[in-house]
């Protein structure tokens, strides 16, 4: 089976002591709410391909990475096997996204607060990335 391997990034910001996360409405392929994420093009390191895939897909440039996550994601769709790093990303929401890429992927976007975020996504697998980037930011004393 052919494997394809990417990243996605759980994009957070806190503000007045409250963390919020960056959820995308994804409109190519499916309909449903997700993290930003992508592939990792030949020659590029996952750290590289989390950058370049928040920048392309939000036009967010003021971000850093947080950690990734310990384990990967994967699924199996249509003869392919999807191998995903998840990463935490610190982005900026008062930051202007840009959803207007050559593709267009998603049609909108949401800054969640922490409690509402997992009854937005839409796939099990994002909601499991982010109950695993949760505990990370707890371990790194990152607590809202």
């Amino acid at each position: 089976m052919r494997e394809k391997h990417g990243v996605t990034a759980v994009i957070f910001d806190e503000r007045g002591g409250m963390r919020y996360f960056l959820v995308l409405h994804r409109v190519l392929n499916w309909k449903g709410w997700e993290f930003c994420k992508g592939g990792i093009d030949v020659g590029e390191m996952p750290e590289q391909a989390v950058l370049r895939e928040v920048d392309e897909e939000t036009g967010l440039r003021n971000v850093s990475i947080v950690s990734s996550l310990p384990r990967k994601v994967s699924w199996t769709h249509k003869g392919m096997k999807y191998v995903y790093t998840p990463f935490i990303i610190r982005g900026d929401m008062s930051e202007k996204l840009d959803l207007l890429q050559q593709i267009v992927e998603h049609d909108d976007y949401r800054w969640l607060e922490e409690e509402r975020v997992e009854g937005f996504l839409t796939h099990g697998d994002n909601k499991k990335i982010f109950r695993e980037a949760l505990a990370v930011l707890a371990g790194h004393g990152m607590n809202a």
